[in-house]
């Protein structure tokens, strides 16, 4: 993924990003504006006139017009003594592109789903899951027969979660010391991006990233760039049932178990059991139960908000680590664009 290196000190910065995809209208003016180039001519060329503009971007004046009104609107940009230029948040949006992207191209793919599909949602959640667009994104069916279309639906759901995982680990890495350990185990590790990301700050720490047989191979070829790329192997799996390695000092799930019910979930606490070593430790990084609050949810919280059910209380996590025979656990949470909970347990 393109974007920035994530330095631990400004782990929250990214946040930023949402406030320029907190409406409908703004999102999707920023969308257009970054499909015709006009973010990107403007980074090269600002400030400018309107004039220069459209002619560079071969768009006609009262379309452009619109546009950079609709820009100015949403604080993308600034108008001063006929000039046009990016504001200066904005510019600090940029530094985070791919996720500004990816919160873009995400929202406006399930927007669907909420105009739709809100009723069915909150009244019939079978209902829901056969209709809406999102579960079809994610369909992991899709991730075990190798061909064309497969791999390409398969690399469409995961830059997404890759995206959102690029950041999210660091907040986790400032939050958990992860110098203690040497053998980590990523059930469900997607991409191995956040393997990697803890790769990159422990050097003597070697992952292994347990995953679905298409997933594993996009995967590999993600990390296959990086220098850490040689510490991070991929072990393909059919999904609960099968077993997976052991002896390691850190199990880690993030972002995954709310894909599951309660009993698959069970099922792969045990696995991660089985994986550790004594006194090795289980992290469990997760979104928690939504709250509203006070203010409106935004366009970016969307695709989230399609799956409040699946997001739990730490208290459900802690009653079946408890039941497993974890001893030492520790909850923390994380106020990120939504809460997100920090479990460590010891076998």
């Amino acid at each position: 993924m393109n974007g920035p290196h994530v330095d631990q000190a400004d782990e929250l910065g990214y946040l930023c990003v949402d406030d320029f995809v907190a409406d409908f209208v703004g999102a999707r003016a920023l969308a257009s504006a970054l499909e015709t180039g006009l973010i990107d001519d403007l980074v090269q060329h600002q400030p400018c006139a309107p004039t220069d503009l459209a002619a560079r971007r071969g768009m006609d004046g009262r379309g452009l017009r619109l546009l950079l009104d609709m820009l100015r609107a949403n604080r993308v940009v600034e108008h001063g003594d006929g000039l046009i230029k990016l504001s200066v948040p904005f510019m600090a949006a940029l530094r985070y592109r791919d996720l500004l992207e990816t919160k873009l191209y995400f929202a406006n793919l399930v927007a669907p789903d909420f105009l739709d599909l809100f009723t069915v949602l909150l009244t019939n959640p079978a209902r829901f899951a056969e209709k809406a667009r999102v579960f079809d994104l994610f369909s992991y069916g899709r991730c075990f027969e190798p061909s064309p279309q497969n791999y390409q639906l398969t690399a469409r759901w995961m830059r997404i979660t890759t995206a959102f995982t690029k950041y999210e680990a660091a907040v986790c890495l400032k939050h958990h010391d992860f110098s203690r350990y040497r053998r980590h185990l990523d059930i469900g590790g997607n991409s191995g991006e956040f393997a990697l990301r803890i790769c990159k700050q422990h050097p003597r720490l070697r992952s292994t990233v347990v995953d679905l047989p298409l997933v594993c191979e996009t995967g590999a070829k993600h990390v296959s760039a990086e220098p850490e790329a040689h510490r991070i192997a991929f072990v393909k799996s059919a999904g609960t049932q099968d077993a997976t390695p052991q002896g390691f000092d850190l199990v880690t799930f993030k972002s995954m178990l709310h894909d599951w019910p309660d009993q698959e979930m069970q099922h792969f606490l045990e696995k991660a059991h089985r994986s550790l070593v004594p006194g090795g430790t289980l992290l469990i990084f997760e979104r928690a139960q939504m709250e509203v609050g006070g203010a409106q949810v935004p366009y970016a919280f969307i695709p989230f908000m399609l799956f409040f059910r699946s997001y739990r209380a730490p208290e459900v996590y802690r009653e079946h680590l408890e039941r497993l025979g974890f001893h030492d656990i520790e909850i923390q949470v994380v106020e990120l664009e939504m809460p997100f909970i920090l479990i460590t347990a010891k076998k």
